[in-house]
């Protein structure tokens, strides 16, 4: 609502000098698009040129057709034509075709088609097409057509073209197509159409086509295809040809593209490349592991396999000697496995266990919690499809947390039976 307001009040504050503004792409130097204002102001103007061309202003508000020089206005100053020089107004600056070099106003800086060089406004600057050089504002650079070089806002930096350089806003980055260069924002970066650089915000990018740069966010990357780096706590494209690296992450389809993460997912069980605490896929087979052993008593975990790999979770009960009680044990496996006959898996895994020693802390030599590495062999046969029989056997460390010292050691058997 706000924003919608700003330029009805640019409106009435200039007295209507921007009913003409719409028009400018068919103004020539024989029609002015903008209507005459008043002027209160001291002009040094050529009038030999058409139109004439002033070369120094100074005054409260003013209306001239071109400024090629010094401009200084209390309140606003409105150029018909073209503006090049140093324009300096207490509110609006207000240039009816192209305004270059150096433009300062306390509320807006606004062009009717493009702007050059260095642009500062105290809400907005708005140029009609193509806005290049630094523009600063508190609010807002708007540009209808492209923007380059830096931009640098409180809020935002809008452009209905292409966007490249450095974009800076405390809000959000918004580009309607493609997006080149650096854009950083405090919340959001929008490009409509490709990135061929990088995105960087606290909470989202978004990416309407092809991400082939770089999107970094804390919160979550979007892209509806990726060919490039998405770096984020959640990162999703349609398409992944690049690197997903995140805490989450989901392709619909993957062509070689690569995907690292606690947890992988996927709709192409072919070509994606998965490396993760979870990796999940079309072909990924869950399945439900029980077992018993001289370390985990009892245990009960879930497996996810897929073509060659699997990774496991569970828990279960693990006694700390013979003289204490039984404490609990989380553990997290990965492993490799292959089959060498029709009903006979073969595997290898690495397991790491976070171990809970419950009352056992009482004892002095058994701290409250201990953590252990195990790396085994698993012989399974499978009688059927959906139910195996297991048989395990490695060796384990188990160790302290604040000690660099081992706790205990020997060799871990178990046995249980596979389901689904």
């Amino acid at each position: 609502m706000k924003m919608k307001l700003l330029p009805l009040f640019l409106l009435l504050l200039t007295g209507g000098w921007l009913a003409g503004t719409s028009t400018y792409a068919q103004s020539t130097r024989k029609q002015t698009g903008l209507k005459k204002g008043a002027n209160i102001s001291l002009n040094i103007a050529d009038a030999k040129k058409q139109p004439p061309c002033t070369f120094f202003n100074v005054g409260l508000l003013s209306s001239y057709p071109d400024l090629n020089g010094f401009s200084l206005n209390v309140v606003s100053s409105l150029n018909h034509y073209d503006s090049k020089g140093l324009q300096l107004s207490g509110l609006v600056n207000i240039t009816g075709i192209d305004a270059g070099g150096v433009h300062v106003a306390g509320l807006a800086n606004i062009s009717g088609r493009n702007s050059y060089g260095l642009t500062l406004g105290g809400l907005v600057n708005v140029s009609g097409h193509t806005t290049r050089g630094l523009a600063i504002s508190a609010l807002g650079n708007i540009s209808g057509g492209n923007m380059s070089g830096m931009g640098v806002s409180g809020l935002l930096n809008v452009s209905n073209g292409k966007m490249s350089g450095l974009q800076v806003a405390g809000l959000a980055n918004v580009t309607r197509k493609e997006q080149r260069g650096f854009a950083l924002a405090g919340a959001l970066n929008l490009t409509a159409d490709t990135l061929r650089g990088a995105q960087t915000a606290l909470l989202m990018n978004i990416v309407g086509k092809t991400s082939r740069g770089v999107q970094l966010a804390a919160l979550s990357n979007l892209a509806v295809g990726n060919s490039g780096l998405q770096l984020s706590a959640a990162n999703y494209t349609e398409t992944n040809k690049g690197l997903q690296l995140g805490l989450i992450n989901f392709a619909a389809c993957t062509h070689r593209g690569w995907q690292v993460g606690l947890l992988n997912m996927s709709n192409d069980s072919i070509s994606t490349h998965q490396l993760g605490l979870f990796n999940l896929n079309p072909h990924t087979h869950i399945q439900m592991v029980a077992g018993a052993g001289n370390l985990n008593i009892a245990s009960l975990s879930a497996r996810f396999k897929n073509r060659f790999s699997y990774t496991e979770i569970g828990g279960g009960f693990y006694p700390l000697g013979v003289d204490r009680e039984f404490s609990l044990s989380a553990f997290y496996r990965m492993g490799l496995f292959c089959k060498p006959f029709r009903r006979v898996e073969l595997a290898a895994d690495a397991g790491f266990y976070h171990i809970e020693a419950l009352n056992n802390k009482q004892d002095a030599d058994c701290p409250e919690r201990l953590y252990a590495f195990q790396p085994r062999i698993n012989l399974t046969y499978y009688p059927n499809r959906k139910f195996g029989i297991f048989a395990a056997g490695g060796y384990s460390w188990t160790r302290y947390y604040n000690r660099n010292r081992t706790f205990d050691h020997q060799p871990t058997l178990e046995a249980g039976f596979v389901l689904f």
